[in-house]
């Protein structure tokens, strides 16, 4: 299959790739995004997580035959900035029924190991995230998932949101662990346009075949993952600059606005610590936006805190305040919530707190 070389519009590649990080433009211009499991078997061979869907086809209005596809989906406007983030999202929404699904800090962390990496498809401007798990990491999902696919009953087409809008729902049957090799095209197997071109993506066919190495593939990227270390731990503790809304251990924060900042005493970030928390390395997953501009920095933090704290929070809307809230901590906070799900739970605990005192919540 031919695809298109000439550059898109707005400077994206015009060719599908394999890299560890899409290319500048098309990280910042991506139209959808998807996650895309896989693991070694023991005896050799890759094998892939995969979805058995009924996707819809606007082309027909109606859904196409039941087929194996990547989990993934559209990019929200105006929220999500990172493909990353996106990806994350359609993941953890395919697969919303299974109580055991690896949290979202877990995947974001997985994503920085030297064995990811992305791929590009020029059209729809997507872009897939490999994900390499462990044989115990995910091995039961498919049996959970039907499990509580039998005990949820017949699969609605959409749901309403609290916000009052009609999202819907992927018709996805069953998850399963499929070799590789299974659903190359000469398999003959049933797979989505989509995931048919993906493998026709120039290298892809040398990951599965073993002839791609993606830790070696990209030394220049692969070394030294697992963490990076950024400074050193320290700082002094935050003083009280508003309200008072004081926290234990030291004096708080500030919430101006309910949404403005929101500080519990502690270690704020000084000189030489601006990245670090707790005195250790930052995550391989979050090194990369250590190069941007701070501002940057946090709009960025923010598409992945929104996802993490959403299901902590009582609304969406309220969701969106206590990432407002979060956003102002100083970074080596702000990561320590992105890395450690108890303390984002205590935090935003804080925060709902701070919000029922201003009478945001009833």
């Amino acid at each position: 299959m031919s695809l298109a070389t000439e550059p898109l519009p707005g400077g994206l590649s015009g060719d599908s790739y394999l890299d560890r990080r899409l290319r500048p433009l098309d990280a910042e211009h991506y139209s959808a995004a998807g996650l895309l499991p896989y693991r070694r078997q023991s005896g050799g061979g890759l094998e892939l997580l995969l979805a058995q869907e009924r996707p819809w086809n606007s082309f027909t209005q109606a859904y196409d035959a039941l087929a194996w596809n990547v989990f993934g989906g559209k990019r929200i406007p105006r929220l999500e900035r990172s493909y990353e983030t996106t990806a994350v999202r359609c993941f953890q929404e395919a697969v919303s029924q299974v109580s055991t699904v690896p949290p979202a800090n877990d995947l974001y962390s997985l994503l920085g190991n030297a064995s990811s990496f992305a791929l590009w498809y020029p059209q729809g401007k997507f872009a897939l995230l490999m994900l390499e798990v462990t044989e115990d990491e995910m091995s039961d999902l498919p049996e959970k998932f039907l499990e509580a696919r039998k005990q949820a009953g017949p699969q609605s087409e959409y749901r309403v949101l609290p916000s009052g809008v009609r999202k819907y729902v992927k018709q996805i049957e069953a998850l399963g662990w499929v070799p590789a090799k299974d659903v190359l095209p000469e398999s003959g197997k049933e797979v989505t346009d989509l995931l048919r071109n993906v493998l026709n993506v120039g290298g892809f066919s040398d990951f599965i075949d073993g002839k791609l190495d993606p830790t070696t593939a990209w030394p220049e990227v692969a070394e030294g993952a697992g963490g990076v270390d950024i400074g050193k731990g320290g700082g002094k503790k935050g003083k009280d600059a508003s309200k008072g809304y004081k926290g234990k251990g030291g004096k708080g924060g500030k919430a101006m606005g309910y949404g403005s900042v929101y500080a519990k005493g502690g270690k704020a970030a000084g000189k030489g610590s601006m990245m670090a928390y707790n005195g250790k390395g930052i995550n391989m997953a979050y090194a990369p936006y250590m190069q941007k501009p701070e501002e940057v920095q946090r709009q960025m933090y923010g598409e992945q805190l929104y996802v993490l704290v959403q299901p902590l929070s009582p609304s969406p809307y309220l969701a969106q305040k206590i990432t407002g809230m979060l956003l102002e901590l100083p970074l080596n906070e702000l990561i320590l919530n992105l890395t450690n799900q108890e303390e984002l739970s205590r935090r935003v605990s804080e925060a709902v707190e701070v919000l029922k005192e201003d009478g945001v919540v009833q």
